[in-house]
């Protein structure tokens, strides 16, 4: 079994964890949309908090395969600048798949506030509480999860011109087929 991406394909891992982090980020959001809805529904904040930490703890192993492996080749002959822009991109939602979350549990830890998991565990506080860091950490926050969104956009944006415009099987091989290149 292939373990690690080479240039030739992505590895059953790799692909298992894209869709594992697409289907945990798009709970998250979800989530933050019912909370807002009902605001005094604190079960669904444990388990906000619980699919966040899950998305952190796989998205560090997920940028470190990620930068360490080779990426695989593009299916068809793409332009060298929108391979340069997709990997990048690809990176740099790796990144902050990893960065998000530990600005969300700073700006909880510096508010005062610890970030409660089902079962009454709770994540340790790394700062003590403190209103100046919260408001730096929170314009960050914001300022990074803009650039993710837009990454994402771009991501999706590729995603959709290689399966309906191209017409060609990125998306089967990232669906754990296996294509020619």
């Amino acid at each position: 079994m292939q373990l690690r991406d080479n240039g030739l394909r992505f590895s059953p891992i790799t692909i298992v964890l894209h869709w594992l982090i697409a289907a945990l980020l798009f709970s998250i959001l979800g989530l933050g949309v019912a909370i807002a809805q009902s605001p005094g529904e604190a079960r669904l904040v444990l388990l906000q908090n619980l699919l966040g930490t899950l998305l952190f703890l796989i998205s560090i192993y997920r940028f470190w395969a990620r930068v360490t492996s080779f990426h695989p080749l593009p299916v068809g002959s793409p332009n060298p600048v929108e391979v340069i822009v997709a990997r990048s991109v690809a990176i740099a939602l790796a990144l902050a798949m990893v960065l998000l979350p530990v600005a969300v549990w700073l700006s909880r830890a510096a508010a005062g506030v610890a970030v409660e998991l089902p079962g009454g565990l709770a994540l340790p506080t790394l700062i003590s509480p403190n209103e100046q860091l919260k408001a730096v950490v929170d314009v960050l926050f914001n300022i990074g999860a803009t650039a993710f969104l837009l990454g994402l956009a771009l991501h999706l944006f590729g995603a959709f011109k290689n399966h309906v415009v191209l017409k060609n099987l990125a998306l089967r091989r990232m669906l754990g087929k296996q294509v020619e290149l």
